[in-house]
């Protein structure tokens, strides 16, 4: 994919309100580091160790106080664990992920999988993230420069469903991602991008079920265990986002069919974390407030 790694003219007004949620993509590239992840290494910044250590220490310890309540390292596992599992099942030959921030997902994929990977974020995002890609060998950065492009953009702005269709045109099993993106948003807001992606991917000329969707998704707590967890999840994310916070959650995943189904998927189920090897533990899974979910409609055209 040309111009990969090189500055393109942002999509839409940018929501520059958005930008306090920054803080947040360094925080996990760090954990992602702290979890031993594939090339988390190069994505890891003084800003995210910070951070990092001092939510550990001023924040969560509301985790080791309530027996079995998870940590905010142990939901991002989770989240981002659950997503690559299901990403590897999908197989796809095109990606686009939308507030990657500073994952290394997108560079993991198209070194390791050869797959075409779109990053989309806010410009000052975008920018930091350049930054670090360029660090990598030049051997490297030739690969990435082929098949790792970053865009700024709003996702919010009216013309990213036909924006969004234009880079998914020609794919075969295209994915698109929102990780940790979804809880920023008002529930209209929610509305909106669903339907600029269910648009978006329906345009996409490919077989039954092949075009999928993947984000992250919280259903209000109905034990004790996972209110704690969320208090302790939201209270991490205002701090982390200097006071900007997560919206609120869905009433049920009944509201989730809902809301998805009037946006123009047709199936949707959410992804046991059981099934996901990865995780490699016994946790008691039921004590986090969030599931990732797997979207999927008919395209036009398809057969």
């Amino acid at each position: 994919m040309s111009r990969g790694l090189t500055p393109e003219p942002p999509l839409g007004d940018t929501a520059e309100r958005d930008i306090r949620v920054g803080p947040t993509a360094h925080y996990t590239a760090y954990a992602w580091f702290v979890l031993g992840m594939p090339y988390a290494e190069w994505f890891k910044t003084q800003q995210g160790a910070r951070l990092f250590w001092s939510l550990r220490l001023g924040v969560e310890w509301v985790t080791r106080v309530a027996r079995g309540v998870p940590r905010l390292i142990d939901y991002l596992e989770l989240r981002h664990r659950c997503i690559d599992h299901t990403l590897r099942r999908l197989d796809p030959d095109r990606v686009i992920e939308l507030g990657a921030g500073l994952s290394r997902r997108g560079v993991t994929w198209a070194l390791d999988h050869g797959v075409h990977y779109v990053e989309v974020d806010l410009p000052h995002m975008t920018q930091a993230k350049r930054r670090l890609v360029l660090r990598f060998p030049k051997a490297i950065r030739s690969t990435l420069d082929e098949r790792l492009k970053l865009v700024s953009a709003d996702v919010l702005s009216p013309e990213f469903e036909t924006w969004l269709a234009a880079e998914l045109e020609g794919s075969r099993r295209p994915v698109v991602i929102a990780e940790g993106l979804l809880g920023y948003f008002d529930e209209s807001e929610r509305q909106r991008l669903a339907s600029a992606i269910a648009g978006a991917l329906r345009r996409s000329r490919v077989q039954r079920y092949s075009a999928s969707f993947l984000c992250d998704l919280r259903v209000k707590s109905k034990t004790s265990k996972t209110r704690v967890a969320v208090k302790a999840l939201r209270a991490a994310i205002t701090v982390a986002t200097r006071g900007r916070g997560a919206r609120e959650d869905f009433d049920s995943e009944d509201a989730i069919y809902h809301l998805f189904a009037g946006a123009g998927f047709d199936a949707a189920r959410p992804i046991d974390p059981e099934q996901v090897p990865d995780l490699g533990r016994a946790d008691d899974f039921e004590a986090f407030p969030m599931r990732v979910w797997h979207f999927t409609l008919t395209p036009s055209g398809s057969s």
